[in-house]
């Protein structure tokens, strides 16, 4: 299904706006979890930590799904497709991973917040509210999805198998396919970063 030149403008509208709105958010929750982990008043934490899981909650994460369902339906609506280019395709690995560290992290940010709501705070409570996770996670996060938007405006050249095999069906030609070398470079550091994240959730 191809989407109409008016309706295409509107989708892309939404994902520039819920994209930009994932990154200004993101980066504005990183000060403040920077501040929770310098602070060592019991009201100031508690009170830092339902303000983080409000912003997460209600903003953050709301709309980076709606970041990346627009972000797939202007693929698929449009002549890029999902699958033939190799910037497309990495855009959404790293858009699905930035959302699975945020659904990790919002976990983790959820119980946070309820031990915060406790009258009263013990010093193991503060402990668990300072984890250095607040800032890691987003600040992971923030990156993926800065890459991801790296991609999307220099749209590197460099179709997948798939896409070429199609654009050979339409063409009819008989060139070889080759294999970018930013790729290869990317791919890579794509596999360490997958590693990093499993390290750290098996070792947190």
């Amino acid at each position: 299904m191809t989407l109409s030149p008016s309706l295409r403008k509107l989708v892309l509208a939404i994902h520039v706006i819920t994209t930009m709105g994932w990154l200004g958010s993101a980066a504005a929750y990183i000060p403040l979890a920077a501040y929770l982990l310098n602070n060592q008043d019991a009201d100031t934490i508690r009170s830092a930590i339902q303000m983080m899981s409000m912003v997460v909650n209600f903003i953050v994460v709301p709309v980076a799904f709606a970041s990346l369902l627009t972000g797939v339906a202007l693929s698929l609506g449009t002549r890029w497709g999902l699958f033939r280019h190799y910037w497309i395709s990495f855009k959404l690995l790293f858009t699905v991973i930035a959302l699975f560290m945020l659904v990790a992290y919002l976990v983790e940010l959820n119980h946070a917040a309820s031990i915060a709501s406790k009258s009263t705070l013990s010093s193991t409570d503060l402990s668990i509210l300072k984890d250095s996770i607040h800032i890691v996670h987003p600040s992971g996060g923030l990156l993926v999805v800065l890459v991801a938007t790296i991609l999307s405006v220099y749209k590197p050249k460099g179709m997948t198998k798939y896409g070429w095999r199609k654009q050979q069906e339409i063409k009819n030609s008989t060139e070889r396919y080759t294999t970018p070398v930013w790729i290869k470079i990317l791919g890579s550091a794509v596999i360490l970063l997958l590693l990093l994240i499993v390290a750290l959730i098996l070792f947190n």
